[in-house]
């Protein structure tokens, strides 16, 4: 019996270890794999920081029935939490843009669900202290890709998520644009000055590919860069100004910084990883870019996120281990039960045929 207690002991210390490893460890470590982000020089005050925040797609109610659709959230939500606040509080930025599929289901949820979800995101992103944030439509959110865009849905979102068509912060304006319904700010959109600050593009659907759209882009706002998300990939298109010469770098390696000079007649198109678990791929994290020496240069790199999944399957290996543990300790029990009871019996058979 001791050395049985003792056994349950160890088990049961190793499983509150590795849950204690998968659920806080791994966020704490997590860093080392980063990129130092930091401005090169203190006196820049040019110097910005801005993350990117990519297709969370948190889950509805809709993809899973109950009870699992409220254990899924839950996990997906804690993930989202977790690892953004590990990326806030190293990276301290001062400009937060969310690039769109905020929500997997809000293009067909009701406004009621819409709200709800909306909440949702109001906890999961969460920091203590001042920056400015730049919310972008995905077709999640508001249709375009599965579903027709409806006017409702986009009046909603736009409501839900008040802000200005060009958001500045310092010296730099960003562009909403919304690829999805091709709409993008006019010179009537932009505040006092805007036209002199730095220009940066944000849609949630690539840009540069769609040429006519982008060529009217560059011709009213001419942006010095563009950021996007979809591709739930991380990658960037480096090309001639005039949209031509495109050539696509992957940019999945950890560490890789990308270094990017204003001066020459490059443009680029960043895509930004999702940062969600659930989107089949492995590369999941948050883009930080800081922009610096005047305006004239760009350090841009990704915040790696760990994966979920194995830890999940330890998970279930973990439980169905008990499970098989607690179904042979129980009918371990039940046999040994029964042969008490039968030895019983068979001892006490000589003394009833004596009587």
């Amino acid at each position: 019996m001791y050395r049985r207690s003792t056994t349950v002991k160890y088990v049961l210390a190793a499983i509150v270890g590795a849950v204690m490893y998968c659920e806080w460890f791994i966020y704490l470590v997590q860093p080392q794999y980063w990129t130092e982000m930091e401005c090169t020089n203190d006196h820049d005050r040019s110097c910005t920081k801005i993350l990117f925040i990519a297709d969370p797609q948190i889950q509805g109610e809709e993809a899973v029935e109950r009870p699992l659709s409220t254990i899924f959230n839950w996990d997906s939500d804690r993930f989202l939490k977790s690892t953004f606040r590990v990326a806030v509080d190293y990276f301290k930025p001062d400009v937060l843009v969310y690039l769109g599929d905020l929500m997997d289901e809000g293009s067909i949820s009701t406004f009621q669900q819409f709200h709800g979800y909306v909440e949702r995101l109001a906890d999961i992103f969460v920091w203590n202290y001042p920056a400015v944030q730049v919310w972008l439509p995905g077709d999640n959110d508001i249709g375009g890709e599965h579903e027709l865009v409806h006017r409702s849905r986009v009046e909603e979102f736009e409501k839900t998520f008040s802000q200005q068509k060009v958001i500045t912060y310092s010296n730099v304006s960003f562009y909403v644009v919304n690829a999805i319904t091709y709409t993008f700010p006019d010179k009537t959109d932009e505040p006092p000055g805007a036209e002199h600050n730095f220009k940066i593009a944000v849609s949630h659907y690539p840009i540069t590919m769609r040429v006519m759209f982008a060529q009217n882009i560059m011709k009213k706002i001419n942006p010095q860069i563009f950021f996007c998300a979809h591709d739930h990939e991380s990658k960037y298109v480096k090309q001639h100004k005039d949209l031509t010469h495109k050539v696509t770098t992957w940019f999945n390696a950890p560490k890789s910084t990308l270094n990017i000079n204003f001066d020459d007649d490059s443009l680029y198109e960043i895509y930004v990883p999702t940062c969600s678990y659930r989107m089949g791929t492995s590369f999941i994290g948050f883009g930080a870019a800081i922009l610096e020496n005047n305006f004239k240069s760009m350090r841009y790199t990704v915040f790696w996120s760990p994966t979920r999944f194995p830890y999940l399957y330890f998970y279930l290996g973990i439980l169905v281990a008990l499970l098989v543990y607690g179904l042979v300790f129980c009918v371990a029990q039940l046999f040994f039960r029964r042969f008490r009871l039968s030895k019983k019996k068979s001892d006490m058979s000589p003394l009833l045929e004596r009587i």
